[in-house]
Parts: C-alpha cells; sequence; structure tokens
C-alpha cells in the first residue's frame, strides 16, 4: 500500500511508491510531449543545439509518465551528410531511472541517425524516449547548421484541457445544379478518438445559392449525423446570391471513437449550387467544410 501525494510516509518509512507517483503524473496528462521550450536547431558543428524546457515523457502506459527538466545544451556529435542522398535524423529526450537499469537518474537528449535515401525517411524512436524533432540532413552537409526541420514538436494537453480541432472535413469542388441530388445521407465523415467524455462544438460552412441569378429563393436543410444517427438538424435560406451560411450545434460524447457526418439536401426551392476555389475577381469561398472542436471534458 502507497501513501497519498502530498501524504508524508508514516514511522516505517511506507510511503509514495515511484511507480504510483508515475501513475499519479500520468493521470493530470492526455498525452505525452513537450510542455515548454526544448526547440531544436543546427549548429556550425555536427551536434543539434536543444534549448532548456519541460517535457512529459514515458516508458509506456503502465509505467506512467515523467515530468523531466532539461536544462539545455547540445546533442552528442552525428556523422557528416550523405554524399548524394538526404537522411533524417530523430532528436529525443529521455529520463533516466537507475531502478529500471539506467546508469544514472539523469535526463539526457540524443539523436537516432536516419538512413540517406532519395525519399528519406525519420528513424525509429528509442524505447523509453520522447521525440523532441525530426531535421532533414542535406547532402553533402559538413555541419547541422544545413539541417532543417521536418515536422514541428508534439505538445504534451494537460487532462481536462481543449485539444483544438478534432476533425476538418472540406469537400472541395463545385457542385453545379445537375449534380446536386438529395444528400440524405452523410457526404463529410470522418472519425475521431477522445480519451474522455468531452464537450463539442459541429459547425458546417457552406457557400451556396440558386443556380441561376433569377431572384429566386430557397430552403436546404441541414443534418449533422453522429455515429450512424440524426443528432439535429438546422435549415439555411439561400438565394441567388452567393454567401457562405454557418451551421453549429453544441453537444456532450463519450470518450472512444465516433464517426462525424453532415447530410444536406434541397428542401424548398430551385435546388442550390455550392461554391468553392478563387473566382475571377479574387475572393475564395469555402464549399462545404465541417469542423469538430473540442472544449474540454464534459461533466
Amino acid at each position: 500500500m502507497t501513501t497519498g501525494l502530498g501524504v508524508a510516509p508514516d514511522s516505517n518509512g511506507s510511503g509514495l511508491d515511484p511507480l504510483t507517483h508515475r501513475r499519479i503524473i500520468k493521470s493530470r496528462w492526455e498525452c505525452t510531449g513537450v510542455v515548454c521550450g526544448l526547440d531544436v536547431s543546427g549548429r556550425t558543428d555536427l551536434r543539434y543545439n536543444v534549448a532548456a524546457g519541460c517535457a512529459v515523457t514515458s516508458r509506456g502506459d503502465a509505467d506512467g509518465y515523467v515530468e523531466a527538466y532539461w536544462n539545455g545544451g547540445q546533442t552528442p556529435a552525428v556523422p557528416a551528410g550523405d554524399p548524394s542522398n538526404p537522411r533524417i535524423d530523430r532528436i529525443w529526450l529521455k529520463a533516466h531511472d537507475i531502478s529500471q537499469g539506467d546508469a544514472d537518474n539523469q535526463v539526457v537528449v540524443g539523436v537516432t541517425q536516419g538512413t540517406p535515401a532519395v525519399n528519406p525517411v525519420a528513424p525509429g524512436l528509442p524505447a523509453g524516449c520522447m521525440r523532441l524533432m525530426d531535421m532533414r540532413v542535406p547532402a553533402g552537409a559538413t555541419s547541422t547548421q544545413s539541417a532543417s526541420r521536418n515536422t514541428s514538436q508534439d505538445f504534451a494537453i494537460p487532462y481536462g484541457a481543449s485539444m483544438g480541432i478534432l476533425a476538418r472535413l472540406a469537400e472541395n469542388k463545385d457542385l453545379q445544379a445537375s449534380s446536386n441530388p438529395a444528400y440524405t445521407a452523410p457526404f463529410l465523415v470522418g472519425t475521431f478518438k477522445m480519451p474522455t467524455d468531452r464537450n463539442l462544438l459541429l459547425t458546417v460552412y457552406m457557400c451556396v445559392s440558386t443556380p441561376n441569378k433569377d431572384g429566386s429563393k430557397g430552403v436546404a436543410t441541414v443534418r449533422f449525423v453522429i455515429d450512424g444517427e440524426l443528432y439535429t438538424t438546422r435549415k439555411i435560406e439561400y438565394t441567388d446570391s452567393w454567401k457562405t451560411h454557418e451551421c453549429t450545434c453544441s453537444l456532450q460524447l463519450s470518450k472512444g471513437s465516433h464517426t462525424i457526418g453532415v447530410a444536406m439536401f434541397n428542401e424548398q426551392g430551385p435546388g442550390y449550387v455550392t461554391h468553392y476555389g478563387a473566382k475571377s475577381n479574387g475572393d475564395t469561398y469555402v464549399g462545404r467544410v465541417l469542423v469538430v472542436k473540442d472544449e474540454g471534458v464534459a461533466r
């Protein structure tokens, strides 16, 4: 048995063991990643600079998470660039743990060198390490100064914080009246996964008008479909003017994987046309876009 975090060990020295401590830390984060800092940059030699910062790392779900701080410094040196092909180096951070076989308890950074190729891919990540950045090393490079970022950082997300955009689905084409059937089945369909019950905001954007500039009007029905079931319905009134309409709905969904979609069909009037892309006057239109935004843990 262990004591809780913040409770002193008893008179026999029984207290919070490291594994339970790591599992408590894990409960505060939805994923591992960079908390702050830890930017990677090239140098005039064959090392990489890693700025000071903090990260959440893990050796596996059962082992919990570690919050690790790096004071800033350089990675070990890597070889010069291949004469003919570029490669991708993976820079990582690891929290050593003597009790799990490491030589010390220090936070370290390192590099896994990629294989040169015409179209190089990033190497795998060593066990227990957290990726900081992938850097593309050009052919013939004699220092890392000419290396460029191949990806962005992965950030740790606190438990309960908004995870931002979970899905963005777009139909990037014009739909003319002749190809505008009654969409009773979803046409913007995507899947996403949530670690907890969440509050979501669904927004669909549509630029539509009647087929002709004749003063006519119409009504279109927009349906939000979740996991194959109709959730709610909105209606838009369109005219012969090109206009972007916005329909939203808020809901709560349970943790796990979900499928989202939008159905849209003409209910009244001559039928609608969807407008997408840049036009001759410089205006750009959205077509039809569905955005799923996380708004935090559902209580």
